[in-house]
């Protein structure tokens, strides 16, 4: 094996072509709840965030085939928290890797990497780790950036019992949840300028959706 193949193959990310790669519906709430308790608030969440993502995607112009990958990056987003992934203490991290060894395509294991400001989020915290993220962030595509926005902006608007909340909302309540001090709440401080562009960028797509109906009655 050359030293490109044993890079890629050491890294959750790997170079993909999504073309003619279909949708592996491995990933439902019956397959969640064997990772994540139902009882618990983050499997609300987790269901909150697909119920959004299956919403959104009918509002914006995507290609058909693409929708429910973005359902299945919604349903693998979080699932890096459940015990038997917890290997780097990272959910994006561990969620990534399952999700690239279930074997879905790099936009969906993208955007579990690096969903709400998580590279953000290793450079202050987990310093072993950007390495990984640094190696990986390089390969993102235009499809990849896609997927990382949808699934934040979905996160960022559901509460923890799964519920459609403001961001402001969503901030509050982890700042409320783990104190201010916290370094989860201090990684949702620090990346509100980012979760601000995330949701402008998306909520210019679903502006140019509603444009289009309009211009076609």
């Amino acid at each position: 094996m050359d030293q490109k193949n044993e890079e890629l193959d050491a890294h959750p990310v790997r170079l993909l072509d999504i073309r003619n790669v279909e949708a592996k519906s491995l990933i439902d709430e019956k397959v969640l709840a064997e990772y994540i308790s139902p009882s618990t608030n983050r499997y609300q969440h987790i269901l909150g965030v697909v119920q959004q993502m299956k919403q959104l995607v009918n509002r914006l112009n995507l290609e058909e085939r693409l929708k429910p990958l973005f359902i299945q990056s919604a349903y693998l987003h979080d699932i890096g928290y459940s015990e038997k992934l917890n290997v780097h203490h990272f959910h994006p991290v561990d969620g990534a890797i399952f999700a690239h060894q279930q074997d879905f395509p790099k936009p969906v294991v993208a955007a579990v990497l690096f969903h709400s400001g998580a590279y953000q989020s290793v450079k202050r915290t987990r310093p072993d780790l950007v390495p990984l993220y640094s190696y990986n962030g390089q390969w993102l595509d235009e499809t990849d950036r896609l997927f990382i926005d949808l699934i934040t902006y979905c996160d960022l608007h559901t509460s923890p019992l799964g519920k459609k909340i403001s961001v402001k909302e969503r901030i509050d309540d982890i700042i409320q949840r783990y104190g201010e001090k916290h370094e989860v709440s201090q990684s949702m401080i620090e990346n509100l300028v980012h979760f601000q562009q995330t949701v402008q960028r998306v909520e210019k797509l679903i502006a140019m959706k509603v444009n289009e109906k309009r211009d076609n009655l």
